[in-house]
């Protein structure tokens, strides 16, 4: 490596005087170091192989090969120098020739120190201007080298959102030096589990640390089995774009890297993997495919692997309704957080004795859609000051990547507890009080025959305040709200597998035909009819 100040000079002349009195000058005091003198063309265009000299002075004329001559084999080697001619009067034809041709500049004959050493310092300030413009490009090729892994992730991260030929991509490919091959390929979304709430009291160092660790375990495991390119995604996710692997899976190898990072890490992940496709155009097929897949870590509660080959191979979903919703809402405008719980229980417990999950942001748009009609009613029953702060700290919570369906259902219940609560505290009436006192007791004895007369004995009003206090605050009679209350756990018993006539006895019906009669005039369908839509392997030879 040269000293960015330092120059080196080569003196070539046939005249001994001239070259003696060149190497009397002071060049060290100018930063310029002689590399040494000639005597004839020939020696010193060996002596410039040799040396390669940043500035040369030379005569035009000298024996065995001129300086024209020797210019023009210096030109040859395409060597950075500057060539200084030395001429007389007589040769200035040839010296502007020699201009022309490449050199720096000429001094004519007879010359004085100040003369040559102007040229001199001239061609050095040039060739540092070159030096660290040379400097500069090797310092940007340098932070290119190292900003390349960078520049990679970037590049993957538009190609798995953006469909791009290999036509377009091929040179983008190789000035990035990437190492895979570029058909055949499988995109593997990772997401860290509880990250957010994990990561709260660490500090930013430590938070960036743990991801570059997660990222480099997840390359580290891959690169075993598959050419791979990791990247860091949105919303504590990383990206995993691999060729095939010849000796496992992409399941089995993404299997393996929860396990490792469990192992040496504090985290764990839930992946998704996408299916397999062949162009890079493709690429964002199987980032979606990967990123359907991850959203059914819903279902597991994360550390470990869902293929999209496992998903239900149809992108419809059933419609599923929430009969209860109504009750739901109606006992939290009653502010009774228990029954609220028992009545999310319920919903819960319907859900998962499905026999296909449903698709989970399907499943997530029911429950939210439950959440905002609780959080609907809160705001109209509660002051605001008092509201607001649940209704943030259920969203901060709600919105977390990567909750479990479990958790999701405790932040909903919690919502609807404590609202239902604030509820109870600011709103309720006596008379409210009183009938939802009694929608406790008609609720315990749904399966009897309950009379108008008992229901308002047990308040202690009359038959026909009752009546109408009931329906100014249910918005229904005793017997539209009997019958509603009937059907609806009617629909939870012949979900969990109970034969029709079991289900009208266990809701107080005695004949099997009024009850399949009120049940079809509430629902659209028989109970046999209703069961089969949750049952549908279930041949039912039962007569309606």
């Amino acid at each position: 490596m040269y000293k960015l100040e330092q120059v080196s000079l080569c003196i070539i002349d046939d005249i001994k005087s001239v070259v003696d009195g060149l190497m009397s000058i002071e060049w060290a005091g100018q930063g310029i170091t002689v590399a040494g003198t000639s005597a004839n063309g020939e020696d010193g265009l060996e002596l410039v192989r040799r040396a390669r000299p940043d500035i040369i002075i030379t005569d035009i004329r000298m024996p065995k090969m001129d300086g024209l001559t020797m210019l023009r084999a210096i030109l040859e080697l395409n060597y950075s120098c500057k060539v200084i001619l030395i001429s007389s009067y007589t040769d200035f034809d040839n010296a502007k020739q020699a201009v022309q041709l490449g050199a720096f500049d000429f001094v004519v004959k007879p010359f004085t120190e100040e003369d040559i050493m102007e040229a001199v310092l001239r061609a050095k300030a040039q060739v540092m201007q070159e030096r660290s413009r040379l400097l500069s490009v090797r310092e940007m090729e340098l932070k290119l080298r190292e900003s390349l892994p960078v520049l990679r992730q970037e590049y993957f991260s538009l190609l798995v959102s953006h469909q791009t030929s290999w036509e377009r991509a091929a040179e983008r490919w190789e000035f990035l030096q990437v190492d895979l091959i570029h058909r055949g390929f499988v995109v593997v979304l990772l997401e860290i589990d509880g990250f957010q709430e994990r990561s709260e009291d660490l500090s930013v160092l430590e938070v960036e640390l743990n991801r570059f660790s997660l990222q480099n375990i997840t390359e580290e495991t891959i690169q075993v089995y598959a050419k791979c390119v990791v990247f860091r995604g949105k919303n504590n996710r990383f990206v995993a774009v691999m060729n095939d692997s010849e000796s496992l899976s992409t399941t089995r190898i993404a299997e393996k890297c929860c396990k490792n990072i469990e192992r040496y890490t504090k985290f764990t992940v839930s992946v998704g993997v996408g299916g397999r496709v062949e162009e890079i155009s493709e690429l964002p097929n199987s980032y979606r495919q990967a990123d359907r897949a991850l959203t059914y870590h819903l279902f597991t509660g994360g550390n470990g692997a869902i293929s999209y080959e496992e998903l239900p191979k149809t992108d419809l979903q059933a419609p599923l309704s929430l009969e209860r919703k109504d009750e739901l809402l109606l006992v939290l405008r009653s502010g009774n957080g228990d029954r609220a719980e028992e009545i999310l229980a319920d919903i819960s417990n319907s859900l998962q004795m499905m026999t296909s999950r449903p698709n989970p942001n399907y499943l997530i748009s029911l429950y939210e859609e439950l959440a905002a009609s609780a959080i609907r009613i809160f705001y109209e029953l509660v002051p605001f000051a008092e509201v607001q702060p649940l209704v943030e700290r259920f969203k901060a919570k709600w919105g977390m990547s990567g909750l479990t369906l479990s958790e999701l259902e405790q932040q909903l219940l919690a919502l609807c507890h404590e609202g239902a609560d604030s509820v109870r505290k600011n709103t309720l009436s006596e008379a409210q009080t009183v009938i939802y006192r009694s929608l406790d007791y008609l609720n315990s004895h749904i399966d009897q025959d309950v009379t108008l007369t008992e229901c308002a004995a047990y308040v202690h009003l009359s038959v026909s305040y009752y009546s109408s206090l009931f329906k100014k605050v249910t918005g229904m009679t005793v017997t539209q709200y009997v019958t509603a209350e009937r059907i609806n756990k009617a629909k939870s018993m012949l979900v969990s597998g109970l034969t029709v006539q079991e289900v009208a006895s266990a809701v107080g019906y005695e004949e099997r035909r009024y009850f399949s009669d009120m049940f079809k005039r509430t629902t659209g369908m028989t109970p046999s009819e209703f069961r089969a839509s949750y049952h549908p392997e279930t041949i039912i030879a039962e007569r309606q």
